[in-house]
């Protein structure tokens, strides 16, 4: 064991002695600071880091870093309402201060460790731009930022920390469309999604500043641009591990764990919650999947007179759940449906009109969410299970979920498939699962023709994406 603790080490200090550029004590407190939502002593160290040498873009970039995580994280308190507002006004305003950052450090002497703070900030001001739609500003300065770190990357191939930037300008832009993707091919910006992301997984294996960032740009890359809520679990997991004050790690990671149906682990990190970081709405979302119904329509309630929604789209599914749960514990509430969009209130009238399979059919979800890995139970027959629609959809996804957990990969695909192809509803879930279980369970060629075919008709780019890895 002894022998071994000196092996790592060695081979830690072999990695990080390589790197081009220095990153100290200081450089680390600041970024676990910021992720972790210190946002004040963060500032504080950059401010006196900036003072000691004002000519040096590291600590700017810090600063930069800081102020966008605080502007986030500060956005949070606002409803969806004014959300939105709060973070556009805060984000011109950083992009002011960092164009007077990049005015005041254009001579400086660019040094290996000058140019890739300088490359990185203008990286985020390409980023700042984009969010603001100003895409002209946004290309021109994320193609500088990029320029110098493969510049940079050529000359030093071991300098990981680069990788990160590198991999989120290659993914982002090989993702981009319509006309935001004819300006980048006009000024000469292009991508590649796989690169992109080897990139970010470089830097999060072998980086030392930029570790967490390639965490939080993975995760978030799974999460919700490649529909992979499953590789999306591994990073949130270390994150909110990592940084237990950081609400948004917090919140965001139990969502995942309820797209995955581990009701299980999404309770415990529920039931300790002791700072009010897990949403309402997540909450809520919870109680409809393990079937406390009642205390789901009181949360919706009390998050409907406040308007306390993060996305606006959380409104109408509130309303919704609520209505569902209404019918559920027998206590439908009169004029809801006027409430529902018309996909909704489909929905809602499948339930309400078969209402006793229904509650077997959200009992039999319930119980598969609360399975942990490789437990078998009893799938029940419904008979009176209507031929096709909502019901049917969700009983044959759920079947797949459970023989998921339960390890049975060929009747996993079997059910999976079934939805996928002929069912109206669960058609996304089920390719999501579809294509995770392909990762490990190698499928035909015929399987994978078929997947490719849905996933085509399902017109989701995301899944798109995804695919691609099953085509390698």
């Amino acid at each position: 064991m002894k022998n071994l603790f000196y092996l790592l080490v060695i081979s830690s200090s072999i990695i990080f002695a390589k790197s081009p550029i220095v990153v100290n004590g200081h450089d680390h407190q600041i970024v676990y600071w910021a992720f972790n939502h210190q946002f004040d002593k963060a500032e504080q160290l950059t401010t006196e880091k900036i003072a000691e040498n004002p000519n040096i873009p590291k600590y700017y970039f810090l600063k930069i870093v800081t102020e966008s995580l605080r502007h986030l994280a500060d956005s949070d308190q606002f409803n969806y309402e004014k959300r939105y507002e709060y973070r556009k006004e805060k984000n011109e305003e950083l992009i002011e201060y960092t164009e007077d950052i990049v005015e005041q450090l254009e001579d400086i002497e660019m040094n290996v460790e000058n140019k890739y703070y300088m490359a990185n900030i203008y990286g985020y001001l390409g980023r700042m731009y984009g969010l603001s739609g100003s895409y002209m500003s946004a290309f021109s300065n994320a193609k500088k930022g990029k320029g110098m770190l493969e510049e940079l990357v050529v000359k030093h191939p071991d300098l990981y920390d680069a990788y990160l930037m590198l991999g989120m300008f290659e993914y982002y832009a090989d993702r981009l469309g319509g006309l935001t993707k004819f300006v980048a091919s006009i000024l000469g910006f292009s991508g590649d999604r796989t690169r992109g992301i080897n990139y970010m997984k470089q830097a999060h294996l072998n980086g030392e500043l930029t570790r967490p960032f390639a965490e939080f740009m993975l995760g978030e890359t799974y999460s919700t641009q490649e529909g992979n809520p499953f590789d999306a679990y591994g990073y949130f997991n270390l994150l909110v591990k990592k940084y237990p004050n950081n609400k948004d790690f917090y919140d965001w990671h139990i969502r995942i764990l309820l797209q995955l149906d581990n009701l299980n682990e999404a309770k415990e990190f529920i039931e300790k919650d002791q700072n009010g970081y897990v949403r309402g709405y997540t909450e809520s979302t919870f109680y409809i999947k393990n079937g406390e119904y009642k205390k789901a329509i009181s949360l919706i309630d009390e998050l409907i007179q406040k308007k306390d929604f993060k996305w606006r789209s959380a409104l109408g599914n509130a309303i919704y759940l609520k209505a569902v749960a209404s019918l559920l514990i027998d206590k439908p509430i009169t004029g809801i449906e006027k409430e529902l969009s018309e996909d909704q209130l489909i929905r809602y009238n499948e339930i309400k009109n078969n209402l006793k399979t229904a509650k077997q059919v959200y009992e039999l979800a319930t119980m598969i969410g609360r399975l942990d890995l490789g437990i078998q139970m009893e799938i029940p027959k419904l008979p009176d299970l209507p031929k096709d629609g909502y019901l049917r959809a969700m009983y044959e996804f759920y079947n797949g979920v459970y023989y998921y957990k339960y390890r049975d990969g060929t009747n996993a695909v079997k059910f999976f498939m079934k939805v996928a192809k002929d069912r109206k509803y669960f058609r996304s879930e089920s390719v999501e699962y579809l294509i995770n279980i392909f990762k490990s369970y190698k499928p035909t060629k015929q399987q994978l023709d078929e997947l490719e075919k849905i996933i085509s008709k399902l017109d989701d780019e995301d899944l798109e994406f995804s695919f691609m890895d099953l085509k390698k």
